[in-house]
């Protein structure tokens, strides 16, 4: 009788793995079948998914190609660029400064630009990272086919009008990130693409994770497209002037490792990156079922079926990124594109909504 217990269960946790593995069989299919046609509907040219389920590694895969003129496939190693959900890696290098005691949050902007307008004094970290400063969405002086300093196209703002009084509402605002870029390299010592290089991305092992160069030699780099209309599609226009609010490339490995930091708490301190979007102020939209969005340091935070999510889409002519984090799940969604337009978010929502399906 022992013996017939013994086999029984070992053939019902047999049965039970089985189940398991075809249940996961299932959702891959249909999140393989979910993505296939949101790319031919939207006539996406490459797409690269990462997910991380409960705390583990779930799925990467490549669909389309990542050079059209090379005939090259997209693969897990193609690097394509981040656009806005960088600056979730701006607002964390800048967290680890105030990790450090080298910055606060409550610090104003006079103390690194003190030839600043009057008009700037109550503006502090704090309002550069979650959009609340009142600036201009962008320095007057920038322009994607010059290089420039952040210092330069920072001072170039000061004679600007304030959109609001700071800190009275929410409106997005890249030059937020470009003084917060500056204020790294002034407080470091370094560039600010040195200290993200150096501190941030090689000393976690994020070996495909730079500074966006239309000069440097990047293996594996995708091409960037553009529809027009119908079956048209051409070369997006390649932005040659470096921009700290969208400032990365990487490829979707160095993406789960980027995760997996925020899940094990390397780099930040839990707290420290719990901060990031649980300070958060309402930008005063609302989902379709009518769910407030509000906006910490780098990321959007709201509710999606009743679960946290903390999200962030990118935006660069010939790409379109999105990265959606459920942490009470340990659980995250990060699709990178090299087409546009690509209605990025709902395509991630999807994902979710088939790995979360009972």
């Amino acid at each position: 009788m022992p013996h017939s217990i013994a086999c029984y269960r070992r053939f019902f946790i047999f049965l039970l793995f089985v189940l398991f593995a075809f249940q996961s069989y299932s959702q891959k299919d249909k999140i393989d079948t979910w993505l296939e046609q949101q790319m031919q509907q939207q006539k996406i040219v490459g797409l690269t998914i990462g997910i991380v389920k409960n705390g583990k590694l779930y799925k990467t895969k490549s669909y389309g190609m990542a050079n059209l003129e090379q005939n090259l496939p997209a693969g897990n190693e193609t690097v394509y660029k981040l656009a806005s959900v960088s600056k979730q890696m701006v607002a964390a290098g800048t967290m680890l400064l105030i990790q450090e005691g080298k910055l606060r949050l409550t610090d104003p902007m006079t103390r690194y630009f003190k030839d600043a307008p009057e008009a700037w004094n109550g503006i502090t970290i704090r309002h550069l990272l979650n959009h609340t400063s009142g600036l201009q969405r962008e320095s007057p002086a920038f322009d994607g086919n010059t290089i420039q300093s952040d210092s330069v196209l920072i001072r170039a703002a000061y004679k600007d009008t304030m959109l609001f009084a700071t800190g009275s509402k929410w409106v997005y605002c890249n030059l937020g990130y470009f003084m917060l870029a500056d204020i790294i390299r002034q407080l470091s010592g370094k560039s600010f693409t040195s200290y993200m290089q150096q501190l941030v991305f090689d000393k976690y092992g994020l070996t495909s994770t730079q500074p966006t160069s239309t000069r440097k030699i990047v293996p594996h780099r995708a091409g960037g497209y553009e529809r027009r209309g119908g079956d048209t599609i051409l070369n997006a226009e390649e932005i040659t002037a470096f921009r700290p609010s969208g400032a990365f490339i990487s490829n979707i490995g160095d993406m789960l490792k980027w995760e997996m930091m925020m899940q094990q708490s390397q780099l930040l301190t839990k707290q420290n990156w719990q901060k990031l979007w649980s300070d958060t102020v309402f930008t005063g939209a609302k989902r379709p079922d009518g769910t407030k969005v509000y906006y910490g340091y780098g990321w959007n935070v709201s509710k999606y079926q009743n679960r946290n999510v903390v999200f962030h889409a990118g935006s660069l002519p010939g790409f379109r990124s999105a990265f959606y984090r459920f942490p009470d799940e340990n659980t995250a969604i990060i699709i990178l594109t090299n087409s546009e337009p690509v209605n990025i978010n709902p395509l991630a929502l999807g994902v979710a909504d088939i790995l979360f399906e009972k």
